[in-house]
C-alpha cells in the first residue's frame, strides 16, 4: 500500500468535512514567550483531557509534529524548513528557487511552509480533539469556533531565571538567549499579525510568575467546559 502523506490525510479531511467554521473542533491553542513552557502546559492540559474520555475522542497534541512531518514529505531536513519559515526572503534565493519550481528537490519558500502549516493545522482543528503549542495556530484557526487560544506570558526577570535554571545557564546567558530566540521569531510575529489581524489576538492570557502551569491547565480545562467546548 503506498505511503500516504500527512498532508495528503489533511486533504482527505478537508474534502470529507470542507472547511466549514461550525464544524470544527473542539481545539485549543497555546502561544507563548520564550521561556514560559507552552508544551508543558500542552502536556498537562493533554492529561486532564484524556481522563476518563471516549476513545473515540481521545485528545492529541500538535507542536514540531507537523513541521517533522512536513520535513518528512518534502524530504527536506526539519531545521531547514523551520530557519525558512522563521526567516526573511533573499531575493537571489527567491530567483534561484522560482528556477527550480515543479523540481521535486526543491526548497519550499518560507510562505510555502506558512501555508502548508495553516492548511494542516485547520484541517485538525476541524478534526476536533487538537491541542496545538505554537505554529502559528492560534491565528491559522481565530475563525473557527469551538476552540480557546491561550497565550502565556511572565515578566522578563523570571523567564531568565526559568531558563537558567532549566538549561544550566548563568543569568547573563540566559538572557542573552532570551534575546536571541525573540529576535528570531519578530519576522514572523509580524507575518502572522498582518495576516491574522484580530484584536486580541487570544482568548485568555496568563503570567506564569503568577499561576503554575497546572493551574493554568485546569483553568483552561474549566473555561473550555464554560464554553462548551468538551
Amino acid at each position: 500500500m503506498a505511503k500516504v502523506s500527512l498532508s495528503d490525510h489533511m486533504q482527505e479531511k478537508h474534502d470529507e468535512t470542507g472547511d466549514e467554521p461550525d464544524s470544527s473542533g473542539p481545539f485549543v491553542t497555546i502561544s507563548r514567550q520564550y521561556g514560559c513552557w507552552g508544551f508543558s502546559l500542552g502536556l498537562l492540559l493533554l492529561e486532564i483531557l484524556n481522563d476518563n474520555v471516549d476513545p473515540d475522542t481521545v485528545w492529541k497534541i500538535y507542536h514540531k509534529e507537523i513541521l517533522d512531518r512536513l520535513a518528512s514529505d518534502t524530504n527536506t531536513a526539519t531545521d531547514i524548513l523551520d530557519n525558512q519559515r522563521r526567516s526573511k526572503p533573499k531575493l537571489l534565493a527567491e530567483f534561484f528557487r522560482s528556477l527550480g519550481k515543479g523540481k521535486k528537490d526543491r526548497l519550499p519558500s518560507g510562505f510555502e511552509i506558512r501555508r502548508k502549516i495553516t492548511s494542516v493545522i485547520r484541517a485538525l482543528a476541524s478534526e476536533g480533539h487538537a491541542i496545538f503549542v505554537g505554529q502559528g495556530s492560534a491565528g491559522a484557526t481565530q475563525d473557527l469556533p469551538n476552540g480557546i487560544s491561550v497565550r502565556l506570558e511572565a515578566p522578563l526577570e523570571w523567564r531568565v531565571k526559568q531558563i537558567a535554571f532549566r538549561e544550566g545557564l548563568s543569568e547573563i546567558e540566559a538572557k542573552l538567549q532570551i534575546q536571541s530566540k525573540e529576535q528570531e521569531r519578530s519576522y514572523l510575529r509580524k507575518i502572522y499579525e498582518a495576516k491574522f489581524p484580530r484584536k486580541p489576538a487570544f482568548n485568555v492570557m496568563y503570567d506564569c510568575s503568577v499561576f503554575s502551569l497546572t493551574q493554568i491547565a485546569q483553568s483552561v480545562a474549566n473555561l473550555m467546559k464554560m464554553k462548551n467546548c468538551l
